[in-house]
């Protein structure tokens, strides 16, 4: 019965071509669509764990929404959850972090800036690139990195001096002078306009204390990341430390919303492909349906029985669906490859620099489009099965 299906197919090759046609359209398409939303996903991934490290520990209610207050890890506590982090031999890095809202100028003009308090030299917390001068470096002090849209506003060079003022936590006011170390851009130009980054020493001094906001920690796999803040929370509670512990999925609210506008595209689209491969399919196999009565009489009055001839018609339509999706793929993955080799580029809404375009070329992405097109070409093949075993012998032998 399959080998006459196949042989079915094959007599009228142009109808049999264009089904071919449509089904490896819808397929690539999908598949190139489901590769960029892939790649795209795992680049916002791997700079939302770069800027938020895989976990974050921060005091309970650091994150809540309400808070008025800045709390703070005393120097004790902060001990207290080295020792535990250094113990967790799944953790690769970690450092700390305390931010600070200022105003910075000069004797020109000033601005207010959110100021990064880091490690200098620990590449965890901040995803950035330098744009002008150079990078802070383990030991500086009075050195500031400037947002590149932060610098052109006071129209500052590198080694030029500027002034901050913070208020410290008990309201008091405080400044202080540095040195402009360069520029850089986190590929946010809101972001590039605000934010400075200062060594952690100097933003606790301006801040006249000796604490810290937050821990950032890298883990040597990001997916073992719920497992670790489970552990870590039981360890935390057991030494008395009443902390609170986000993934950096928890922080990552750019990265949600832009994978749930893709999955939207993606539905979208795929219903589109489902809807244009079942009504094409469908007529062709009508009238190829149609065509065939006399076919369909004779190999009924020869015996053969209303099953078989369903499951003729059905693997026909199954049949086209395999073959077009597998070509489907192929046509996705040689275009995929394409793109990539072009090495194209854009600027996406908000960003300022440029991201390479890319897809994704792992087979299992072909795998959505292929049950698609299967599931459509089966179901536009199922109307004219149903309608050609429900015909009596003597009607269908009228048309012979």
């Amino acid at each position: 019965m399959f080998k006459i299906a196949c042989r079915n197919i094959l007599r009228n090759k142009r109808r049999s071509l264009m089904s071919l046609l449509i089904s490896m359209v819808g397929v690539a398409v999908l598949y190139l669509v489901i590769g960029y939303n892939t790649a795209t996903n795992q680049g916002l991934e791997l700079m939302a764990v770069e800027e938020y490290g895989d976990l974050q520990i921060a005091k309970a209610g650091y994150w809540d929404e309400e808070k008025t207050d800045q709390l703070i890890l005393t120097k004790n506590e902060i001990e207290i959850i080295e020792e535990i982090l250094r113990g967790e031999e799944t953790i690769s890095g970690f450092t700390t972090q305390l931010n600070c809202s200022a105003v910075l100028g000069t004797e020109n003009g000033s601005v207010i800036v959110s100021g990064w308090g880091i490690e200098p030299g620990a590449n965890l917390g901040v995803s950035y690139s330098i744009t002008s001068g150079l990078n802070l470096f383990p030991g500086d002090q009075n050195q500031v990195l400037l947002g590149e849209g932060v610098r052109k506003k006071l129209h500052l060079q590198t080694e030029d001096w500027v002034s901050m003022m913070v208020t410290t936590l008990d309201g008091a006011y405080n400044s202080g002078s540095l040195q402009v170390s360069g520029a850089f851009t986190t590929g946010v130009s809101d972001a590039d306009g605000f934010y400075v980054i200062l060594p952690i020493t100097y933003v606790q001094t301006l801040l006249n204390i000796d604490g810290v906001e937050k821990f950032l920690v890298r883990l040597e796999d990001t997916a073992l990341a719920p497992e670790v803040r489970t552990r870590l929370l039981a360890r935390f509670n057991a030494a008395g430390l009443d902390l609170e512990i986000k993934s950096w999925s928890d922080l990552a609210d750019m990265y949600h919303q832009i994978k749930g506008m893709f999955e939207t595209i993606f539905f979208f689209l795929s219903i589109i492909v489902f809807v244009l491969v079942f009504f094409s399919i469908m007529e062709i196999m009508s009238m190829a349906f149609f065509e065939r009565m006399n076919e369909i009489g004779t190999i009924r009055s020869i015996g053969a029985k209303r099953r078989q001839v369903f499951l003729l018609l059905i693997q026909e339509g199954l049949v086209q669906g395999i073959i077009g999706g597998i070509l489907g793929i192929c046509l996705g993955w040689g275009m995929g490859a394409l793109i990539n080799g072009l090495q194209i580029s854009y600027i996406p809404p908000a960003f300022s620099n440029p991201v390479p375009l890319t897809i994704d070329q792992a087979l299992r992405n072909g795998l959505p489009p292929f049950i698609i097109v299967l599931c459509s070409t089966f179901l536009s093949a199922l109307f004219p099965a149903i309608k050609g075993v429900k015909l009596n012998i003597v009607e269908i032998m009228r048309h012979v």
